[in-house]
């Protein structure tokens, strides 16, 4: 095809350039369900989850093969910035203290016994915006748990916000995308109040069904084809 710069005009017309700045992540763990409400506008820096195909070295006569035997998902760093009694910090030291009892917050030498793997693990949703605010994609890490919380720097040369890294491992991720230049599929929404509180549903193009409920003065919840969120 000739080359022609109204092509590529064309096609940023149309589907626009993602901006690294335009998401938010939301943790689900073993903490305080209004922290980790809290920390959504605290996560100023985070990592798209990346997949390794694991290939071995196959050979008959001529070139090297390789061939594909499974799949490795890259573990993510987030960075948060930190309230100024560090409650952040104090969040994961205590869900790392709940992995292995390294006595952290106690009196003496921890046991450091590891905990049953299906009693530490959370979940990480990061969502992606356009630049009009629609939603553009999720991504959700499954069985996800804090592996390293990295030394935060401090220093009487300068006042700048303290931040806190931390990476996370997960066994797989799930990600919805929502095409910005796809068809109109239609959406629908829908209500209910009863006993229970206040239900809604809603059918979203790219993102299937989702539906949310929350008693009066209660913590909510979401049900979303890739998990349930608390709000």
């Amino acid at each position: 095809m000739t080359f022609n710069v109204q092509n590529i005009v064309a096609s940023l017309n149309k589907s626009g350039v993602a901006k690294a700045s335009h998401f938010e992540v939301q943790i689900t763990g073993v903490g305080e369900s209004d922290l980790e409400r809290d920390m959504m506008f605290r996560c100023d820096t985070a990592e798209l989850p990346g997949r390794t195909i694991t290939t071995a070295e196959h050979r008959v006569y001529g070139p090297i093969q390789k061939i594909p035997y499974g799949t490795l998902v890259n573990d993510i760093t987030l960075e948060f910035l930190l309230s100024e009694d560090m409650r952040e910090k104090e969040y994961f030291d205590r869900w790392t203290d709940t992995i292995v009892g390294s006595g952290t917050f106690g009196q003496g030498t921890g046991k450091y016994n590891v905990e049953y793997y299906d009693t530490i693990t959370g979940q990480v949703t990061i969502r992606q915006y356009g630049e009009a605010g629609q939603l553009s994609s999720i991504h959700t890490l499954i069985e996800a748990y804090p592996i390293s919380i990295a030394p935060i720097a401090m220093t009487w040369g300068e006042e700048a916000a303290a931040k806190l890294s931390i990476v996370f491992a997960y066994r797989d991720y799930k990600v919805v995308f929502n095409r910005s230049d796809q068809p109109g599929l239609g959406a629908s929404f829908g209500f209910s109040f009863g006993p229970g509180g206040l239900a809604a549903a809603a059918r979203i193009p790219g993102l299937g069904n989702i539906s949310a409920q929350g008693g009066l003065g209660a913590t909510g919840r979401v049900n979303t084809p890739f998990g349930a969120i608390r709000l």
